[in-house]
């Protein structure tokens, strides 16, 4: 994808994204376990600690895989069609087999449980880092927030969600963001709002229309929404 230097203000880059510690590590958003081999050049990346960094991690590979099982409908390894979720499920069984355990028949139709907590973790985690990298705002708690599967909208909330307009909004970008700087320059890499980290993998966008406002979009299936006043 392509990379915008960051010509705001650089006090809020200078501490840990999560904890407001000193940064000892760069964090990837979204981090790399949502993406494949080869990764994009030029990945979004903010400051965090080491200890906030690691935190997430476990959590993480609980939602790539989570999401590569249901997709594939099985937590067999073998069956699954992302190499680094069929590796991770290979060589954590518990993890693969607290996601077998999630899993019931509902006439006919596989269904998974999730485990809320960690998915809403995770999903407000990339959220806030995006919310940095693009508007330079480090962000507490949200005031919104879902993680559903694009197959659940009906047609106009689908359409609702897809389709983003950056013409509205309530307060112009930060001058100097990324965020500003995307609604001035061509950029390929940003469809109707979007910013495509890798095809089909991930994508995202941030926006000012009702305070701060973060969606993402995890392997064309799940689709999330948080919001900061």
């Amino acid at each position: 994808m392509k990379q915008i230097s960051n010509f705001g203000d650089q006090r809020m880059l200078d501490q840990c994204l999560y904890c407001g510690g000193t940064p000892e590590t760069r964090e990837h958003v979204p981090p790399r376990v949502f993406l494949d081999k080869p990764y994009p050049e030029q990945l979004p990346v903010v400051q965090a600690c080491s200890n906030c960094n690691g935190d997430f991690s476990t959590h993480e590979e609980y939602l790539a895989c989570l999401i590569g099982c249901v997709l594939a409908g099985s937590p067999v390894s073998e069956e699954i069609q992302r190499k680094k979720v069929a590796q991770i499920l290979k060589e954590r069984p518990s993890l693969a087999y607290r996601i077998e355990n999630s899993r019931t028949d509902d006439n006919g139709a596989i269904v998974f449980a999730i485990e809320q907590d960690r998915v809403q973790k995770i999903v407000e985690k990339i959220a806030r880092g995006h919310a940095l990298f693009e508007v330079n705002e480090l962000l507490g708690d949200p005031i919104a927030f879902f993680a559903l599967p694009l197959t659940t909208f009906t047609a106009e909330q689908l359409n609702d969600f897809e389709n983003i307009d950056h013409a509205v909004v309530d307060a112009w970008p930060e001058v100097g963001s990324r965020a500003m700087q995307r609604l001035l320059i061509t950029d390929d890499t940003v469809h109707n709002g979007w910013i495509e980290v890798q095809r089909d993998r991930y994508r995202y966008s941030v926006s000012q229309r009702a305070g701060i406002e973060v969606r993402m979009v995890f392997s064309e299936y799940l689709a999330c929404r948080v919001l900061w006043e």
